[in-house]
């Protein structure tokens, strides 16, 4: 059924044939903890033995308090760090402290910061919106198979918000990206830039098919190509 939560829901990953979480079309949202504040992934797929799915569910948050935070205890929707496997058919929306500055809020993000080798990751028919800072996030050693997801920025936003970017690989990581959707994601003033498709030291990007429109700048690429990064707002 429907549910709240004040933690992270982890999935376990302890079986050679993975781990599947199928939401089955309903919702988990996050609330604030008494006395504290949330921390950290609404939902984390845990490292392990196999690959987990996560599939048709619904994630999102209510009421959060706006404090930022940093590595593990940053707000996310889904996160697989040092996880193989697929993050399919899910809705992940306003997952966020509401309006904020924070460097933190991605709706999904799959990362490896553990190992050299990349952990392939299938990221595909998602609808994403109402984040803080990215709508998709691949980083580090992951190799990422991004498909037919629609992302959807709250822009155009402004200081003291953070700027936005739709889908973003960075940080050494690769990836295929097609037939995505990522609309919206602005921001004034223009010395900070908001990016639909944000490439940053990838690895290794292979585009094609994919609709990007009202950004601030539909495609970014920066470190295969020139440009100025601002890592913050």
């Amino acid at each position: 059924a429907n549910c709240t939560t004040d933690q992270t829901i982890h999935v376990p990953n302890m079986d050679l044939l993975g781990t599947t979480f199928d939401g089955a079309g309903y919702s988990i949202t996050a609330v604030d903890p008494s006395g504290g504040h949330f921390l950290g992934a609404v939902v984390q797929g845990d490292a392990g033995l196999g690959s987990i799915v996560i599939k048709n569910l619904t994630v999102t948050a209510s009421g959060l308090q706006n404090v930022c935070d940093d590595g593990a205890d940053r707000l996310r929707g889904i996160l697989f760090d040092h996880v193989s496997g697929s993050i399919t058919n899910n809705t992940v929306t306003n997952v966020n402290q509401g309006p904020s500055g924070c460097q933190e809020g991605n709706a999904i993000e799959v990362r490896n910061d553990t190992t050299a080798t990349k952990d392939p990751v299938t990221i595909s028919g998602n609808l994403v919106n109402g984040y803080i800072k990215n709508g998709i996030t691949a980083n580090l050693a992951v190799a990422a198979k991004i498909l037919n997801n629609t992302v959807t920025g709250s822009g155009p936003v402004g200081v003291p918000l953070a700027a936005q970017n739709g889908i973003q690989v960075g940080f050494g990581a690769s990836a295929v990206v097609m037939g995505n959707t990522a609309s919206g994601n602005s921001y004034t003033p223009k010395s900070f830039l908001a990016c639909g498709f944000l490439i940053y030291k990838a690895t290794g990007v292979r585009a094609s098919n994919n609709n990007l429109f009202n950004n601030e700048r539909n495609q970014c690429n920066f470190g295969k190509g020139g440009g100025t990064f601002n890592p913050s707002p």
